[in-house]
């Protein structure tokens, strides 16, 4: 099956039309992710249960902002052995564990989806947005009093489960 196939069945599968109080900047950010990571990572995988959070503290360590208006905070987590297989998908490098290099992959397949999605919306004359630089953070909160809403979009491969969060600003 190609990409498209691939991609448009993945979305078919999953529980994206039926999630409540999901914006339409949401719905394109995850469309625009699962076809990124079937075409860069791996076409091999299943969307999870998308899920809208009211609020989440975990060990999302990687992450980037979406600056403008509508703004937004995107990041991932996974199992530091998920990660790192995620990271060798993306990058063709041998990577054996979630070291620096493949930290730096992540961030780097996480710059690229975003700034294919801003340039989406660019291009579709959506609304002008920008990127700040990836970044590594540790443990964290988010905390509602900052964002409308939290997104968790867990994306399935073979070998394990990464989930991806955006976090749309007030």
């Amino acid at each position: 099956m190609d990409n498209k196939g691939s991609y448009t069945k993945i979305l078919e599968s999953s529980n994206i039309s039926s999630v409540r109080g999901m914006s339409d900047f949401v719905r394109t950010y995850i469309e625009k992710l699962v076809y990124d990571i079937s075409m860069y990572v791996d076409p091999d995988f299943t969307l999870g249960k998308i899920e809208i959070l009211n609020g989440y503290t975990g060990r999302c360590e990687l992450s980037q902002a979406i600056i403008g208006v509508p703004s937004a905070y995107s990041c991932i987590e996974g199992r530091e052995s998920v990660l790192a297989q995620f990271a060798r998908n993306y990058s063709h490098l041998e990577i054996g564990s979630f070291d620096v290099l493949a930290r730096e992959a992540v961030l780097d397949f996480l710059n690229l989806h975003n700034g294919l999605f801003v340039v989406l919306l660019s291009k579709n004359n959506i609304c002008e947005l920008s990127l700040d630089a990836p970044k590594r953070n540790g443990n964290f909160t988010i905390d509602m009093s900052l964002y409308s809403s939290i997104t968790v979009i867990p994306v399935t491969f073979p070998y394990g489960t990464v989930k991806f969060f955006l976090c749309e600003n007030r």
